[in-house]
């Protein structure tokens, strides 16, 4: 086989400075759009009955995949203890409805907690 040999042609300098500055704008609105842009989509979870502790992860039970938002009601007589993700617990009194949302999917988990019977 015979060998063909080819001429490295370069750029113009002025190219790849504007092709440069194109990618830097591309790149900068995909994660301004990625920040604003709220993902997924609306599906239900069957109810919990907890009278302990107990962990609903999104990644190895249905939805399989991040979750943007979830409702909680408490149904109970006894305050719920919540913990999304590694966040800060939050209780949830009787008959009392609380919603936690993100920008984005990022709820992977969520820890419910239940100290049946106490005061």
């Amino acid at each position: 086989m015979e060998k063909v040999e080819t001429e490295k042609v370069e750029p113009a300098p002025l190219q790849v400075a504007l092709l440069y500055k194109i990618l830097k704008a591309q790149r900068e609105t995909l994660e301004f759009l990625k920040e604003r842009t709220s993902e997924g989509v609306d599906f239900p979870i069957p109810e919990q009955t907890v009278t302990g502790v107990a962990t609903i992860n999104f990644l190895k039970e249905y939805p399989y995949r991040k979750v943007r938002s979830i409702d909680f009601f408490n149904k109970g007589p006894d305050t719920v203890y919540v913990r999304v993700n590694e966040e800060k617990e939050f209780s949830i009194e009787d008959k009392e409805r609380v919603t936690s949302s993100k920008p984005k999917a990022e709820i992977e988990y969520v820890t419910l907690r239940v100290s049946a019977g106490e005061q």
